[in-house]
């Protein structure tokens, strides 16, 4: 029987049905779309969803630009405030301009190719390989959650745009390792030295170092935490692609974490220790360090140490395959970088030295042997 006279049933199967009049499809006779729940407040609730959109075209679909939009509203409190903007963005900028007015029904996989190739041909600048797959697989995502939580009976195309190989990634040398640290060392009263010197021996990302206060390293049981970071998140209705630094806690749980201090690292931090208050390294406008402002001092520092510019992030690549050269075992190491799974510690961040490598050739003999 209907709930209320609001046109909701409860099935045989057990599940709720709740039914939404279309527009009149035969002349004299009125179509009807179904919406289903496993409970009454489920159904209801996707029929107020549904009748918010606006039956419009062919089988009453939604055009891609209201799907996207029920996706975010949806999915925005599973969100940190940084990932939903980008999200936003990305749809602004790059999806509805091109398939905005688009049915989802209408959309398979020869629309995705054209897609794809629109955003090639339409861009200022040429977007990378790997940047036309995360907008891709945000419009499969879109298809996706209309089809699962809605019922839409629709086909959900593949993602046409596959992410490049990534390259090789060649480690600083020993010596270039070790003349950095021994210049950070000999000048650790400079606040950005010292934050380096913890990246150094601990491999913490450059947004939890910016993050980083006093009151996160606990010299008695010689621990840091990692509870926060700071990110650079879109500013919202700028008109323009501003962004300004906000402190957030990390994006999943394995990223809060304690990392235990080193022995070359323990003096120092008590050398240099400060009230709880204060960030390891500060900023000009904020109490803490803007993630570019650090990059760009760190490019300063291989200046003057006279050697090649490498990235800031190679510093925690260095560091996790320093760990395994060292005998540490992948489950505390993945933990200690903040990783969900060993397999991604050891895909990304473990490498083979180039000593590592020579080592292993001396080993090789002649074919004649």
């Amino acid at each position: 029987m209907p709930r209320r006279g609001e046109n909701i049933y409860k099935r045989k199967d057990g599940r709720w049905e709740g039914r939404i009049w279309k527009e009149i499809s035969i002349p004299g006779k009125r179509s009807y779309l179904s919406v289903y729940g496993k409970t009454y407040k489920e159904a209801k609730e996707k029929m107020k969803i549904a009748k918010n959109v606006g039956w419009q075209g062919r089988k009453g679909m939604p055009k891609l630009e209201e799907a996207a939009s029920i996706w975010v509203d949806d999915q925005k409190a599973y969100w940190k405030l940084t990932t939903c903007r980008e999200y936003c963005y990305v749809l602004e900028k790059h999806v509805i301009p091109w398939l905005g007015n688009a049915r989802i029904d209408s959309i398979d996989q020869q629309t995705m190719e054209r897609f794809v190739s629109l955003l090639w041909k339409g861009q200022d600048r040429q977007l990378s390989v790997n940047y036309l797959s995360y907008i891709c697989s945000i419009v499969v995502r879109i298809l996706f959650h209309m089809k699962k939580k809605y019922g839409y009976n629709i086909s959900v195309p593949a993602n046409p745009v596959k992410k490049s190989k990534k390259y090789q990634v060649i480690l600083p040398g020993e010596q270039t390792l070790s003349r950095l640290e021994e210049y950070l060392i000999a000048n650790s009263e400079r606040k950005a030295n010292l934050g380096i010197l913890i990246a150094l021996y601990t491999g913490i990302r450059i947004g939890e170092l910016c993050a980083l206060t006093w009151k996160d390293i606990d010299l008695a049981e010689e621990v840091i935490y990692i509870r926060s970071n700071v990110q650079r998140v879109r500013v919202e209705n700028s008109g323009e692609n501003k962004t300004h630094t906000v402190i957030q806690t990390p994006k999943t749980s394995d990223s809060i974490r304690l990392v235990p201090i080193s022995p070359m690292l323990l003096p120092l931090l008590e050398k240099h220790r400060q009230e709880d208050s204060k960030h390891i390294i500060r900023g000009t406008r904020n109490s803490w360090a803007d993630p570019r402002t650090v990059q760009y001092q760190f490019q300063k520092i291989l200046e003057k140490c006279g050697l090649e510019h490498f990235n800031f992030h190679m510093l925690r690549h260095a560091f996790a395959s320093r760990c395994i050269e060292k005998g540490f075992d992948v489950k505390s190491l993945s933990e200690i970088l903040g990783h969900s799974d060993i397999r991604l510690t050891m895909d990304l961040y473990v490498h083979s030295s180039v000593q590592q490598k020579k080592m292993l050739m001396n080993r090789f003999e002649s074919y004649r042997n």
